[in-house]
């Protein structure tokens, strides 16, 4: 399917994507950019307000597959933008919470809507890209989880600071909006999925390797994730970076991550999924392997090897989305199958997101700051192992 897109500019539809993925990643991140102004307001400890990130986490990779069928028959625009406006609405009401207990209940309603929007988002780039640009929208799309790492979060902490914690959600309320009625205004009328039954949209997951593909994903998020929570720690002792002056650091990760983004789905439409998925692999191994090796051998290393090392990190680890992404789709029959594989990586992705700050925190407490991104290169072998599963059957490649 081809809508408005056959030109070089973007159309207005795939910004709006854009930015409602950009609040979406915004509303994920930012509580811990607000966490102690939260925590005191509210009369709770710092540990409890944390676990504002982890239930929207929780709740949107165990949404995602549920949404997707249960809105599987609706048009398109209907269901983005509705979950847009229930967004909103969810992020109004954190705005003016009375307590911990409805703040919560708040981030459960918006990470339910962030649920439902995403994959349907994702299936709407794919299938409405022109002729050999799919990987490029879907790239769009992802950048805007992305982007929030380096401008919303960081622009939402500074509102935080200045006006309170609750002007934080209203901030990313007004994100949101903006895309919602971006959506309502340029998205073609594009149908559901009609009315296959479940057995037949969850079809792909017999084929040898998509299972393990989804499954891979989990690791594959919290190798990823890993390395970014306790970035902190990991330049610390690698190169001796402390304080104020990570701040630039953790703001080239958040460039290469666009950039990353924005690449992959460029590298998806000249190689191919499959092979922009196994090089980008390799690249989402070999960062935190080498922070690990140079931990190891002693340091602390110059600002530039440093630099060069976030690099690459920010490049490999999201610019894989399109590739996965666009790699599941292809083994998808039809746009029904396609919205809930999309659902399902998605849940994967955030399953391990959850995962990465857990799992990393018990390696720095047992073993030190080098330990976090050798766990980060443990977890991604596991995923790359589960990958190589998902590309051979029967002793053979598969290119489906």
């Amino acid at each position: 399917m081809n809508t408005q897109g056959s030109g070089p500019r973007l159309p207005l539809w795939l910004l709006s994507l854009f930015l409602l993925a950009f609040s979406f990643g915004t509303d994920d991140l930012i509580i811990a950019g607000i966490l102690p102004d939260l925590a005191r307001d509210l009369d709770v400890s710092v540990a409890m307000s944390g676990q504002l990130v982890t239930v929207f986490a929780l709740t949107y990779a165990l949404g995602a597959p549920v949404a997707a069928l249960l809105t599987s028959r609706l048009p398109r625009r209907p269901v983005l933008v509705g979950a847009a406006a229930v967004f909103v609405l969810a992020n109004l009401a954190a705005a003016v919470a009375p307590s911990y207990g409805l703040l919560m209940v708040a981030r459960i309603v918006s990470g339910l809507a962030a649920a439902t929007a995403s994959p349907a988002a994702f299936a709407v780039a794919a299938t409405a890209a022109p002729e050999g640009r799919q990987g490029r929208f879907l790239a769009v799309v992802g950048a805007g989880l992305t982007t929030s790492l380096v401008a919303g979060v960081p622009v939402g902490t500074w509102i935080g600071g200045e006006l309170g914690w609750r002007a934080t959600m209203v901030y990313v309320a007004a994100i949101a909006l903006l895309a919602g009625v971006g959506l309502l205004s340029s998205l073609p009328a594009l149908p559901g999925t009609g009315a296959s039954r479940l057995k037949e949209r969850l079809a792909p997951l017999r084929r040898p390797g998509t299972a393990a593909a989804l499954l891979a994903m989990i690791p594959s998020g919290a190798g990823g994730m890993m390395s970014y929570v306790y970035i902190t720690e990991i330049v610390g002792r690698i190169g001796g970076i402390r304080g104020a002056a990570v701040a630039p650091l953790i703001t080239v990760v958040g460039l290469a991550g666009i950039a990353g983004a924005f690449a992959g789905g460029r590298l998806v439409d000249a190689v191919g999924a499959l092979r922009a998925l196994m090089i980008l692999l390799l690249g989402v191994f070999a960062a935190p392997a080498l922070m690990a090796v140079l931990g190891l051998a002693g340091g602390p290393y110059p600002l530039p090897v440093v630099t060069v090392l976030v690099i690459l990190y920010g490049l490999a680890t999201w610019g894989i989305a399109p590739a996965t992404q666009a790699w599941l789709l292809e083994r998808a029959d039809g746009p029904g199958a396609a919205n809930e594989l999309i659902a399902l990586n998605n849940s994967a992705m955030f399953l391990g997101f959850s995962l990465a700050g857990g799992i990393g925190g018990l390696a720095l407490e047992a073993f030190g700051p080098v330990a976090v991104p050798a766990t980060a290169a443990g977890c991604v072998l596991v995923s790359l192992a589960l990958f190589d599963r998902a590309f051979t059957s029967g002793g053979r490649r598969v290119d489906r």
